[in-house]
């Protein structure tokens, strides 16, 4: 996609102004039936979106991102509105709540609610564990080179605790440490309950290929003008991220140190801690 236009931003997780799911218009059922992935297709219903809605202003940049209130009970549901209103009061100003009294409970908050923020928090009605939920971001939110670098800083910000001094390294070594992170929760399924939530993808060795692929010039489906066998094609629709790994190079190392260097990263700090 083209830099500069809005879908770039979008996917880049940076957005001058937050977006509601109205924003998106009818394609947003479709965004994020793309961004969930195989086993979370049936969260990208109309009474799941229903749910759905941006609060606080859409132009200013709160320290959080997006929150998810899962009800649990009806007891719950009665006082779900003024659990949300006490969260949300001490920065968001009363007369934005009026979209609480219509039902909502996964919101995109402010500047940085965009389809990213959304798929995220909806993802967490089936995943409520925050690190494997920002590694189904990464697998299957990385629709393209731009959403796959943002969810990479995301995963490797929460692995960090968000200490500002390690942001600053390459996002080279940044992958490195997600892929470790990411090894680590495939082995750990495979004890849990004998099969990853990766659909296949149960050892480095095949992500180390994909990585070889992409570094060799792999687009898609093509190296070389030539096509790639049939279960490498299957793996990169169902885990869009393998289109990209290890594409990551110089130039992006630099681009991202330039965007530091000017603090472009700094209130980003805030925004990744509290995506949950």
């Amino acid at each position: 996609m083209a830099q500069g236009t809005k879908r770039y931003f979008d996917e880049a997780q940076d957005l001058l102004r937050g977006k509601s799911p109205e924003d998106y218009g009818p394609e947003f059922a479709a965004i994020m039936r793309s961004k969930l992935g195989p086993r979370g297709q049936g969260l990208a219903s109309p009474e799941k979106l229903g749910l759905m809605g941006l609060i606080g202003d859409p132009r200013f940049s709160y320290n959080i991102a997006g929150r998810n209130y899962v009800a649990r009970g009806s007891k719950d549901k009665e006082k779900l509105a003024e659990r949300i209103l006490q969260d949300f009061l001490p920065f968001v100003e009363p007369d934005d709540f009026k979209e609480i009294k219509e039902g909502k409970r996964i919101f995109g908050v402010g500047r940085h609610a965009n389809s990213a923020t959304y798929a995220h928090e909806l993802r967490h009605e089936n995943v409520r564990n925050e690190s494997r939920n920002r590694i189904h971001d990464l697998v299957y939110g990385s629709t393209s080179l731009p959403a796959y670098r943002a969810n990479l800083n995301n995963v490797y910000g929460y692995l960090t605790n968000f200490d500002f001094k390690k942001q600053n390294i390459p996002i080279e070594e940044k992958e490195k440490e997600v892929l470790r992170l990411l090894e680590g929760q495939i082995k750990q399924e495979r004890v849990d309950v004998g099969v990853g939530f990766l659909n296949g993808l149960m050892s480095l060795d095949f992500l180390n290929k994909n990585i070889e692929l992409n570094k060799s010039g792999a687009v898609g489906g093509f190296l070389d003008g030539k096509k790639l066998p049939n279960a490498v094609i299957q793996h990169r629709a169902k885990m869009p991220f393998l289109n990209f790994v290890g594409r990551l190079g110089s130039s992006e190392s630099k681009e991202e140190s330039k965007r530091k260097a000017v603090g472009g990263n700094v209130e980003r700090v805030y925004y990744d801690r509290k995506l949950i």
